[in-house]
């Protein structure tokens, strides 16, 4: 019967054997690619990235034409840092038409960060035709940035430690002077052989290095997960780490996967963790993790992928009150949360540091600095060339007096996540030995000053003194505040320059210095549990240079202008008229009532200047009462007051919001020497106070753009110190200016 059927078939029907036997080969092979995908598929959704690359590979050798599995494969390298890798994929993938817009977008975040901006930009362009033109024509603007920016080091030095493994290195912070605290996944004398990461603490040296690094012995242990990063409080009594569920080898970025929740624990005196618990931030269907202490100890920041935000992972803070953490946190806003992923925040009192997938950068995160105006996130500021590189950048934490700092990065194609020493360098020569003295207290007394002249019992002391004669400074202005709880004690120096306060153990102190003919100055304290009663040392004051002659606005390259009428953001200043204290600076004429708190330091009036109300305390006779009604303002809830020459007045008292009558031409000729800050898009953006505060600011109109420089330098010296100030203040594209031939131009 059979063999009768199979020769009716072979004689009737041969085409009909033929389509028989084709498909009995094919179905295995289509059966197995199934299989194989179907598998692929599972391990990326686990993020398990290398074994889904495998399955996705066994997958293509059935199907080399897979659009799916050719982009998953691009995909899971990408997540593994292995652009090359994955730049091959995504390029084959987008040789067929059909490609899906994801793909382009992801190709081109691949070209980007691998530092290919002209090639990554058309395809930025096309996924902006094809699906979303916000997100497609913001990055193609991103490259542009980064073309301009890649070189721009923004006055920082970038190095590897020493300590870097051939594992994951991360999460930087500094619980105390001398000690540096990180995370590693790193094999050690535990090892079970599964590979977690932990924290590591090493010693640090005068000069930055490091010793060699030992596990933190915190006695805790997470089961099904892993410890950190940590931050330690001020006083390093409280840690707040995030449990998570890092894979050596895979990026700590959100688009891999990660998982997080934050806890915070006592810290006993032998570094145990104890009281391990919960914030109460924490939730079954978002993440929040990369917690850190702010500089008083009572505000933790982080990151977190709840509901209501902007988008992705956003900022957020909670505060301590009556020793209880908030339970809802506050999203910091707008100025640094977008539709992307912000991560690992950082506050250092001043200044909070974070990293951004989505502000325009180099690469795939990149560090931003946002000045910190009202306790809100004011102007921002990209950190330049040299701690930011096309691939992830992140965790970054610095410390301001030392111009010291650390960044995470896997820019190393290499290695897995390692940590960088940052430093702001010096611009141009070096400066004198007794310059560099100013930025902390040396251990010397001031001249003619016994050292061991008795401390009453409770208290601590420090001394100030005058840089170049070493003669005890009397009668300076010392505001000490506290950056556990910002109380503020204001004291003044004896006739041996010396002042005494009673002080916490374990706490981070500002002491900031004024006194008539020098320059200010601002340095921290940390305490210990030891009694020393010089623990604050000998301040050196640099004298004050004399007001420099100030320079015209520049009407063209080189072409200075005629004598023209003053205005007090753009023009020099007429003698003062005493000193005041800026309280706010606004663009709608405020409500002078809110401000009632301040009734009992000093008047509250308005002037304006380049459009805009600046609300001031005062006038006071010297700077030195001036200071210290800034602090009292600070006190009272208006952290970001600082003292001002008054040239200007208050407006009218029976009219407060009329501006004032024009003053007399003022002559002026050209200073030798000048610092731009900067050409900015949009000038209201940037923050006038702060530019203020290093000199004479001028702006001028190139098209446009609004230029910001700092006028009336006499010496190359005095300028290059306003561009290392300038760059501290997040000013990265800062640079001096000579007068040459009747045009200012680069030395």
């Amino acid at each position: 019967m059979f063999t009768a059927t199979y020769f009716a078939i072979m004689k009737y029907c041969p085409r009909l054997l033929a389509v028989l036997l084709t498909c009995g080969l094919a179905l295995p092979l289509s059966a197995q690619f199934r299989t194989e995908k179907r598998t692929a598929d599972k391990e990326f959704e686990l993020h398990a990235y290398n074994l889904a690359i495998r399955s996705y590979q066994r997958a293509l050798s059935y199907r080399d034409d897979d659009l799916e599995t050719l982009s998953r494969l691009g995909d899971a390298y990408r997540m593994l840092n292995k652009l090359d890798s994955a730049r091959l994929y995504y390029e084959r993938a987008t040789n067929n038409r059909r490609v899906e817009p994801a793909t382009l977008l992801a190709y081109a975040h691949t070209l980007k960060a691998l530092g290919e901006y002209e090639r990554a930009q058309p395809l930025y362009l096309a996924y902006a035709r094809e699906a979303d033109a916000t997100v497609g024509n913001h990055y193609a603007r991103s490259c542009d940035f980064a073309i301009l920016q890649r070189n721009e080091a923004a006055g920082f030095t970038v190095r590897p430690l020493g300590i870097n493994s051939a594992a994951s290195d991360f999460g930087p912070t500094i619980p105390r002077p001398g000690q540096f605290v990180f995370n590693s996944s790193r094999p050690d004398e535990d090892f079970s052989g599964v590979a977690v990461n932990r924290p590591y603490v090493a010693e640090v040296a005068a000069g930055g290095s490091l010793s060699a690094p030992v596990p933190v012995v915190f006695r805790y242990r997470v089961e099904g997960g892993s410890v950190g990063p940590v931050s330690y409080s001020p006083d390093a009594t409280q840690v707040v780490f995030s449990r998570n569920n890092f894979t050596p080898g895979t990026r700590m970025v959100p688009e891999a996967g990660i998982t997080l929740s934050l806890m915070i624990a006592d810290v006993n005196e032998a570094g145990a963790w104890t009281n391990v618990r919960p914030l109460p931030v924490n939730g079954n269907d978002f993440n929040s993790g990369f917690g850190s202490f702010g500089a008083d100890g009572n505000t933790i920041y982080f990151a977190s992928d709840r509901p209501g935000g902007w988008g992705g992972y956003d900022l957020y803070r909670i505060r301590r009150v009556d020793n209880n953490w908030e339970t809802t946190p506050e999203n910091l806003g707008a100025t640094v949360n977008t539709r992307g992923h912000e991560i690992t925040p950082y506050f250092d009192g001043t200044s909070l540091y974070f990293s951004s997938n989505w502000h325009q950068g180099l690469g795939a995160y990149d560090v931003f600095r946002a000045g910190m105006e009202s306790g809100r996130p004011g102007s921002l500021f990209h950190l330049g060339g040299a701690v930011n590189s096309p691939r992830d950048d992140m965790g970054f934490v610095y410390e301001p007096t030392t111009g010291r700092g650390y960044v995470v990065s896997n820019r190393n194609a290499d290695t897995e996540e390692d940590i960088y020493a940052v430093q702001l360098e010096m611009i141009g020569p070096a400066p004198a030995a007794a310059t560099t003295t100013t930025t902390a207290p040396t251990a010397t007394v001031p001249e003619g000053v016994v050292r061991n002249s008795p401390v009453p019992y409770g208290r601590v002391r420090g001394y100030v003194s005058d840089i170049e004669t070493s003669r005890p400074v009397a009668d300076a202005a010392v505001t000490v505040t506290s950056r556990k709880d910002g109380s503020a004690i204001d004291i003044r120096t004896d006739t041996e320059g010396a002042y005494y306060l009673a002080v916490q153990p374990n706490t981070v102190y500002d002491v900031a210095v004024a006194a008539a003919g020098y320059e200010p100055m601002t340095f921290p304290v940390t305490t210990t549990a030891s009694n020393n009663p010089d623990l604050f040392g000998n301040i050196l004051l640099l004298p004050a240079q004399s007001a420099p002659p100030s320079a015209p606005t520049e009407v063209g390259a080189g072409e200075v202008a005629a004598p023209q009428t003053y205005d007090r953001e753009t023009a020099p200043a007429p003698a003062t008229s005493g000193f005041s204290v800026q309280l706010a600076s606004v663009t709608a004429a405020p409500d002078l009532t809110t401000f009632g708190k301040l009734a009992a330091v000093g008047r509250v009036y308005t002037v304006t200047a380049d459009g805009r109300y600046k609300v001031r305390l005062g006038t006071f006779a010297t700077r030195e009462a001036a200071t210290a009604a800034a602090g009292r303002a600070r006190e009272l809830g208006y952290p970001g007051s600082f003292v001002v020459a008054e040239t200007q007045g208050p407006l009218p008292a029976d009219d407060p919001e009329t501006a004032p009558a024009p003053a007399p031409t003022v002559t002026t000729t050209a200073a030798p020497f000048r610092v731009q800050l900067g050409a900015f898009g949009k000038p209201e953006n940037v923050n006038r106070e702060k530019a203020g505060a290093l000199g004479q600011l001028r702006t001028e109109v190139r098209g446009a753009l609004t230029v910001f420089y700092i006028d009336g330098l006499t010496s190359l010296s005095q300028a290059e110190s306003v561009q290392r100030q300038a760059l501290a203040a997040g000013f990265t594209g800062a640079y001096v200016l000579k007068l040459t031939d009747g045009k200012y131009v680069k030395p």
